[in-house]
């Protein structure tokens, strides 16, 4: 499964080859960059390819997030997280105006696209994301944009960690306001510093509003509103699903967890309950 079919239009504007690999099928497109799956002619190995066509100088910054997702991504070792292979730059005289950044190819759709799942399985597909950030951490980066649109799930459920590309160093403060608005956290918006902790908050928005169908992130920008409490929209949500939650959902960094692989484990714990009381309520069922 290749998580977004191209149309037959599409198929035809498509380029044959890029750096010399073969262009199988376009995956998607955003600003300044098309996303592609390739394969190698040596090998005959799948990638994902992102290629990035930035002659405008107001659109440079689109190469710098590039370079900043192939820095990270080049050292994970994660099977959580899309890892980077290769960077190839092209460029103009002086300066560059193209690059490719190539990536492991991961078969499946973002959270948000993929068919509704078990809340079991929810927990337990976030558990390897919380284990995927952990990683990050570990290596000294933050995600910084997590959401549904940046895990993708692939056929048997397993969820990566995708998108390195607005990823900083722990303790960064970013020159301007980046991440996704609905799941920025507090310090985002207030361009302060970006820890662990800030990803903390974008797990908790990400469960939030996968579990809602709503945002947790712009009611807690606001301090006269804030965020409604995860139990009060989904009474079969376990009370410690909602603690968990609200939790990382705090809005000063201090009060969320730090420590993502405790969250990964909090969460698997989840999902075992949760998926034990759902086999409970199967077998009290008459035939």
């Amino acid at each position: 499964m290749i998580s977004r079919q191209a149309t037959g239009s599409r198929q035809a504007t498509n380029p044959k080859e890029i750096h010399g690999f073969r262009v199988i099928d376009q995956l998607g497109e955003g600003a300044a960059s098309k996303l592609y799956v390739v394969s190698d002619p040596r090998s005959h190995n799948l990638y994902a390819l992102k290629h990035v066509n930035c002659r405008d100088a107001s659109a440079r910054r689109f190469l710098t997030q590039v370079e900043r997702e192939y820095e990270v991504g080049s050292k994970v070792d994660h099977p959580a997280v899309r890892s980077a292979r290769k960077l190839l730059r092209y460029r103009e005289i002086v300066r560059t105006t193209e690059v490719s950044l190539l990536l492991d190819f991961v078969d499946g759709v973002p959270l948000d696209e993929a068919p509704p799942a078990a809340t079991h399985e929810l927990f337990e597909q976030f558990a390897l994301i919380a284990d995927g950030l952990h990683h990050l951490h570990q290596l000294g980066y933050a995600h910084a944009d997590l959401k549904p649109g940046n895990i993708l799930v692939g056929t048997t459920g397993h969820a990566t960690l995708i998108d390195l590309g607005q990823a900083c160093r722990l303790g960064e403060r970013k020159p301007r306001i980046q991440g996704t608005p609905g799941f920025l956290a507090p310090e985002q918006a207030a361009v302060g510093i970006i820890d662990a902790r800030t990803d903390a908050f974008l797990l908790g928005a990400t469960i939030y509003r996968q579990l809602t169908g709503r945002y947790g992130s712009s009611e807690m920008l606001d301090a006269k509103r804030p965020v409604e409490r995860l139990r009060n929209l989904r009474r079969d949500v376990p009370v410690e699903a909602d603690e968990l939650v609200h939790t990382c959902l705090q809005q000063a960094p201090a009060r969320r967890p730090s420590d993502l692989s405790i969250v990964a484990g909090r969460l698997r714990e989840l999902a075992a309950q949760s998926a034990e009381r759902a086999c409970s309520q199967q077998l009290r069922r008459p035939a």
